[in-house]
């Protein structure tokens, strides 16, 4: 469970106290008197009409465009890919559209106590996911960095000597960036190499849902075999990466795909994915990729409302699996079922923690989406659990953090995963490290046998150089022998036998 920071409770009754004050002093000053209700850290009054009333955000962001990538269909084993010119500048785009949301003075989304001219790396904190895609992810994070942090000639420094100095690239911003690897941190790739997922996947494959699509979809499947060069025509199988891949770069594929073909086979895969990584019930196995996920998003929330923590945004970059789970952990897709499908590269949901109007002391939660950067519609608001406007940050918490996997240990037991020798904070390996571990057991009796021969050899070595040394001084000559002896008897006068 999501522990909450001692002080959260008393930050809201403070927030309260404080809210109701303000109300009342306004009535009595003249209207160009300043009453402040942010933290302490606050160091200049902004007026009622100026104050903005969001407090931080979360930001989680999905990869920009790539090469083609191939998924295992039965355990989600990934393929090499690689990043594209088109893909990392989608993310810059995003990266200048959440500049202008949240760092421009003026907009309505401005975070007024983040550091606008250079970026406060205690204000902000960047994950990203580098498992499967993991190389894609990073570079769209940091295509995304550079537009939400560009560049200023503010960033520079002056020397003892008088010197100024300016950062590389005309003040290049260098914001931290951790990558979270499924070998240490299961929570931004969490249904790989997971058991009770694979049966999950198993399952829904052999519903009578999956049946009934594959039976519909046999004639597209038909039709779209030529343009697959090989590759299986089955529901299993996602096709739509790869003629996606080629519509967008191969423009000898471009001129020969019939039109419909495209949209067919993106429905299929919408279909597909939101089968496999969605769930009947929130703490379902089927949702693992944003349950997950979810303990990152409610300690970040919990963090940025705390009034002593400095951390008022969160990016997280990662693939499209999370966000189908969290709409559907999260009971959106009810009254959004458009969100039942895959996202578009550089689509991006945005959880913003507002404050609540005076007197109301609460802080609330609003969430917006956009699928990608190219969408018409732009930013759209989305509510969860059912709620018509923003839902106070207490209730979130309360709904969500039931079925949040907090611990790589309770991963793997909600995988079916032998948790024998794991404890929190400790590595769950993949199947690639267990067949290194399993290499390096079976090695353990060999290189022991080698080491107790050699520790044989070497000591049988030592015992004979000692005899053939003892060898060499025992076996004297003759003449010597008779020297040695003689040399052992005290002088004595000389007498004459009789």
């Amino acid at each position: 469970m999501t522990g909450r920071h001692p002080a959260f409770n008393i930050k809201c009754l403070m927030r309260f106290s404080l809210a109701i004050a303000c109300v009342d002093v306004l009535r009595l000053l003249p209207s160009h008197h300043a009453c402040t209700t942010r933290s302490s850290s606050l160091k200049v009054p902004i007026h009622p009409s100026q104050m903005s009333d969001i407090l931080g955000a979360i930001i989680i962001a999905r990869n920009g465009d790539r090469t083609e990538f191939y998924q295992d269909p039965k355990t989600y084993a990934a393929s090499l890919t690689d990043s594209t010119a088109l893909g990392v500048s989608d993310l810059h785009s995003l990266g200048e559209q959440l500049h202008a949301t949240y760092l421009t003075p003026g907009s309505s989304s401005f975070i007024s106590t983040m550091s606008v001219d250079r970026a406060d790396t205690q204000q902000v904190k960047v994950r990203s996911k580098a498992g499967g895609e993991g190389s894609v992810v990073f570079d769209s994070a940091i295509a995304l960095l550079q537009g939400l942090f560009p560049p200023t000639p503010k960033n520079k420094v002056t020397l003892a000597d008088g010197r100024v100095v300016t950062a590389p690239l005309g003040g290049y911003q260098y914001v931290p960036l951790e990558t979270v690897e499924p070998g240490n941190d299961r929570s931004m790739e969490s249904w790989t190499d997971c058991p009770a997922f694979q049966k999950h996947i198993s399952a829904f494959h052999q519903s009578d849902a999956f049946k009934a699509k594959a039976k519909e979809a046999a004639p597209f499947f038909n039709e779209a075999r030529d343009y697959l060069f090989g590759r299986p025509a089955t529901l299993e199988n996602i096709i739509y990466d790869f003629m996606n891949n080629q519509l967008t770069y191969n423009q000898t594929y471009a001129f020969r795909l019939p039109p419909t073909l495209i949209e067919q086979a993106r429905g299929l895969a919408d279909f597909h994915e939101d089968g496999v990584f969605s769930d009947k019930e929130a703490n379902g196995v089927g949702n693992i990729a944003g349950r997950t996920l979810m303990h990152t998003i409610l300690n970040s929330l919990e963090r940025v409302a705390f009034n002593g923590d400095p951390l008022q945004m969160m990016v997280i970059q990662t693939s499209y699996q999370p966000f189908i789970s969290i709409f559907h952990q999260t009971d959106m897709v009810k009254q959004n079922p458009a969100l039942k499908a895959i996202p578009n590269f550089g689509a991006a949901l945005a959880i913003e923690l507002r404050r609540g109007a005076p007197p109301d002391s609460r802080d609330f939660l609003r969430f917006k989406f956009q699928n990608g950067t190219t969408d018409a519609k732009g930013w759209q608001l989305v509510h969860p659990f059912g709620n018509k406007a923003d839902i106070p940050l207490t209730e979130f918490i309360y709904r969500a953090e039931g079925a949040a996997i907090t611990s790589n240990r309770q991963w793997a037991e909600v995988c079916g995963a032998s948790t024998a020798a794991y404890s929190d904070g400790v590595r769950v390996p993949s199947a690639a490290t267990e067949v290194l571990e399993t290499a390096g057991r079976n090695a353990v009796p060999f290189v022991l046998g080698s080491f107790l021969m050699l520790l044989l050899f070497v000591v049988t070595g030592v015992v004979r150089a000692r005899r053939a040394r003892a060898a060499q001084r025992i076996r004297l000559p003759a003449e010597d022998v008779e020297t040695a002896l003689m040399r052992t008897t005290p002088p004595m006068e000389k007498v004459r036998s009789i």
